[in-house]
């Protein structure tokens, strides 16, 4: 069997395996030394004008500049990527994608990207048996992929996704911790100041803490709201409400 293919397969049998979000969203990082891609995504779409893609989002393993921007500009609204999902049931190339670039909004998103190391990516659409759609994206500043890695790519976003939402309906179904309600005013804080993009040094010098104290806070919301890096921790706190 040829590398590739192999790889594939031993990937998507690890990501079988994952007992955790933490554990799949580590396993989905190394394949990116593997396949040539720097940073990913798995997400469901919005389907209604009140829903965010903080809502919808699994795994969000994007810059965490890029995120942010991408978040709070509501960027899904207008992505040329996010359209063509919709409308397709088949894997595809980010510069496949064909859009009016007279149009400000799509060509702001795709004119922005590269700034952010993601040049170029790979899309699989997920269309769910409930009728929703979704997607998995991976993004690098260059990627070159031959057939077969698009065909392993393929299927490990398949299985990524399935893997991310039963992992996320269990903790769903699972007796209610009340992680929200526990995360202190500071955990709140630092949250609300890494979203607006300071470093762990300029929140402590806002908030009069210590670089180290702030970096506990911030670990310690993440556990709780079950957040996998500092990208993910600001969605979900979005999510549920914590920050704006």
């Amino acid at each position: 069997m040829d590398t590739i293919r192999q790889i594939s397969f031993d990937v998507v049998h690890r990501l079988k395996r994952a007992e955790t979000s933490e554990q799949l969203f580590q396993e989905l990082q190394s394949a990116g030394g593997d396949f040539g891609y720097d940073s990913f995504i798995v997400t469901g779409l919005p389907q209604r004008p009140s829903e965010l893609l903080a809502d919808c989002s699994l795994l969000v393993g994007w810059p965490l500049d890029w995120a942010q921007r991408y978040i709070e500009r509501d960027y899904v609204r207008i992505d040329p990527v996010i359209e063509h999902i919709r409308h397709t049931i088949d894997p595809f190339v980010w510069s496949e994608v064909a859009y009016d670039r007279s149009d400000p909004g799509p060509a702001r998103v795709m004119n922005e990207a590269p700034s952010f190391g993601l040049v170029d990516g790979y899309c699989v659409p997920v269309h769910r048996i409930d009728g929703r759609e979704a997607g998995v994206s991976f993004g690098a500043a260059r990627l070159d992929l031959s057939d077969d890695a698009r065909a392993g790519l393929h299927m490990i976003a398949v299985y990524a996704f399935s893997k991310a939402a039963s992992l996320r309906s269990e903790a769903a179904a699972a007796p209610e911790r009340g992680a929200a309600g526990r995360c202190s005013q500071r955990e709140i804080e630092c949250m609300r100041w890494a979203a607006a993009g300071k470093t762990g040094w300029e929140t402590s010098e806002i908030l009069s803490l210590s670089q180290r104290t702030v970096e506990c806070y911030l670990a310690s919301a993440a556990k709780k709201l079950k957040a996998v890096n500092r990208v993910q921790l600001i969605a979900e706190a979005m999510r549920r409400g914590l920050i704006e």
